[in-house]
């Protein structure tokens, strides 16, 4: 796992960048690979679809909200 920004190694809930969170489940990967990456696994989870749906996920912003980035961690684990 990556160290976050406190340097703990801990994974905080918080708002991510998409790239960024990416980055977290992929580290080897470049940031639009992890992207494309971490898209194919949360489409193949439903779970995450509902969780999305059911938030109002815009697709087009730039990140992730707090509450999205935990239905996304809920159902893939923690990065």
């Amino acid at each position: 796992m990556k160290e976050n920004e406190h340097g703990d190694g801990e994974f905080r809930l918080r708002i991510y960048g998409k790239s960024e969170l990416a980055c977290l489940y992929f580290p080897d990967r470049s940031p639009e690979t992890a992207r494309r990456n971490l898209y194919r696994w949360m489409y193949r989870c439903p779970s995450i679809r509902e969780g999305l749906a059911a938030l109002g996920h815009d697709k087009h912003r730039k990140f992730f909200l707090k509450p999205e980035v935990e239905v996304i961690v809920r159902g893939l684990g923690e990065p």
